[in-house]
């Protein structure tokens, strides 16, 4: 089954073991994923590109999470807004992420503003986050929304993150070919606000 396939890699306590672990088992998946998402991001003549999370400073805590990353940049992803799948050991979880290190930050807060009845059009099923590196979320409400943009222009350690958690009891993750279409489908609403 999917779900053990991805979320088992997580107990492994061995750091060597569970990034041995993490290159057999999630990164085949996110290179799956990568065939399906950068045709969509690349519709419109964007160039992105996929960088998947290498853990190359991992030398004696496992990595409690992985993604790949999505981004307009040579360069890296966290420095531009960015797309972003990954896994944690209870959740999966896509974002469109506006992180802490944003090099222009003032004008995706603008684009933000301006995009802001497009992604609270969204539903139910998509999600806010202030902090790539924890669990939580809140609901994408217009209250919530306002706030985290707010923060996010005062605070230099604040972020921004839209898209959906699916928890690991989520019967979506049953099947890769479930998950896959949820990534294509999250992914496709999400850029059809973001990069138009």
């Amino acid at each position: 089954m999917f779900r053990e396939h991805i979320f088992s890699v997580f107990n492994e306590p061995d750091v060597e073991e569970r990034l041995k672990l993490v290159r057999t088992q999630i990164d085949p998946f996110f290179e799956e994923a990568i065939q399906e998402v950068l045709p969509i991001l690349n519709g419109n003549g964007e160039t992105y590109r996929a960088f998947i999370a290498k853990h190359a400073r991992r030398h004696s805590n496992p990595p409690p999470n992985t993604w790949v990353a999505f981004a307009q940049n040579k360069r890296g992803y966290k420095m531009v807004p960015h797309y972003e799948i990954g896994v944690w050991d209870d959740r999966l979880f896509v974002w469109l992420a506006f992180e802490t290190n944003m090099q222009e930050r003032q004008s995706a807060i603008d684009k933000l503003k301006s995009k802001q009845a497009g992604f609270l059009n969204l539903g139910a099923q998509f999600k806010l986050s202030n902090n790539h590196m924890a669990k939580s979320f809140i609901s994408l409400t217009k209250g919530n929304f306002e706030k985290s943009v707010k923060k996010y222009r005062f605070q230099k350690k604040a972020e921004v993150l839209i898209g959906r958690v699916l928890q690991k009891d989520n019967r979506n993750l049953d099947s890769k070919a479930a998950v896959l279409e949820m990534i294509e489908q999250t992914i496709s609403v999400l850029s059809k606000i973001w990069d138009n």
